[in-house]
């Protein structure tokens, strides 16, 4: 491979505009030479808006297409697993949105491809590339490591979401035509009536699922789950805690979702930006028991988790090095 990743665009709906094409643009050592949308209008709007020089309808005229490295792959959850196992088989590095996949056979299906032909398969979850979220993990570790705090006994994760847009309002390329029709890949063993709620809930928690692996590792069980209405309660059990993990919706104009994970003698709390502010990480803060208490509050970088994500799979290609989510550590959040 040369010295920059010649890259294709696989999606041109909001989230592709928005966020992932300005980011690779703006990646060092990338180079955006194609989009991909379904929409023909829409696709050929957008590569002439940006001056990418070409456009295809259909990912799959891509297959044959040498002079393109790698794909990022942000279409609608059914299709991130059939056009990712083409994309893999056809020799390119793949950056796929999340939800990985809508079940766990394509997942592993996913894996399996990427492992057989040697090629990256990175997911989008943003908040492991997040300045704030990062420190975080160092603390978490030096404070396990040394047991300052003592053990840890309990967390809880906690995501309503918000305004995740956060007043974005840049010019997006619009057109009439319908959304493709496509066909849906649930679970087998999904009940038709929970489909709804299972997307909803895979499409949008599946990333403090994965922030909570991030962080503190694999849960060794699910003890509990149910969910009322869009609001969902489970505790997932660790060898010695266990974390509440709560998720819902709330029309709000602010941003609730956060991770506090709790010692014998303290806590740390991660606070988690709305997506969408771009250059604002998420806050961190330690509390320190005993008769002189403290709250410290470390010192994080102003920098967007999205582009810090997109320069990171730029890098691990050009590099050789297995992305910080790749596909075969995010198979496991599709099986919990």
């Amino acid at each position: 491979m040369g010295e920059k990743v010649r890259l294709a665009l696989v999606g041109c709906g909001f989230m592709g505009q928005a966020v992932h094409l300005p980011n690779f643009l703006k990646a060092k050592g990338c180079e955006v030479v194609a989009v991909c949308e379904l929409r023909e209008r829409l696709g050929k709007a957008v590569a002439e808006r940006y001056r990418i020089p070409r456009y295809y309808k259909s990912h799959r005229d891509l297959v044959d297409a040498s002079d393109v490295d790698a794909a990022a792959v942000i279409t609608a959850d059914d299709l991130h697993a059939p056009v990712t196992m083409d994309l893999l088989s056809s020799g390119k590095h793949v950056f796929v949105e999340k939800p990985m996949a809508t079940n766990a056979d394509d997942a592993q299906a996913m894996v399996q491809a990427s492992e057989a032909v040697g090629k990256l398969l990175m997911v989008a979850y943003m908040k492991r590339y997040d300045e704030g979220v990062l420190k975080a993990k160092e603390i978490l570790d030096n404070l396990v490591s040394t047991g300052e705090l003592g053990e840890v006994t309990f967390v809880r994760v906690h995501d309503f979401g918000g305004d995740w847009i956060c007043g974005y309002d840049e010019p997006l390329v619009t057109t009439e035509e319908p959304y493709p029709e496509i066909r849906p890949r649930p679970p087998r063993w999904l009940p038709e009536k929970e489909a709804k709620r299972f997307y909803y809930f895979n499409n949008v928690f599946c990333h403090d699922v994965n922030l909570l692996r991030f962080l503190l590792g694999d849960p060794k069980e699910v003890k509990f789950a149910t969910f009322r209405n869009e609001h969902h309660v489970s505790v997932l059990g660790y060898s010695d805690f266990d974390v509440s993990f709560e998720t819902g919706s709330i029309s709000a104009r602010f941003w609730d979702e956060e991770i506090k994970i709790y010692f014998k003698h303290g806590w740390l709390e991660i606070k988690l930006p709305p997506p969408l502010l771009r250059n604002v990480p998420a806050s961190v803060e330690i509390y320190r028991a005993g008769k002189i208490q403290r709250i410290d509050i470390p010192y994080v970088g102003w920098s967007w988790a999205f582009r810090n994500e997109a320069q990171h799979f730029v890098d691990c290609i050009l590099e050789g090095r297995e992305p910080r989510s790749s596909g075969r550590d995010s198979l496991k959040d599709v099986v919990i």
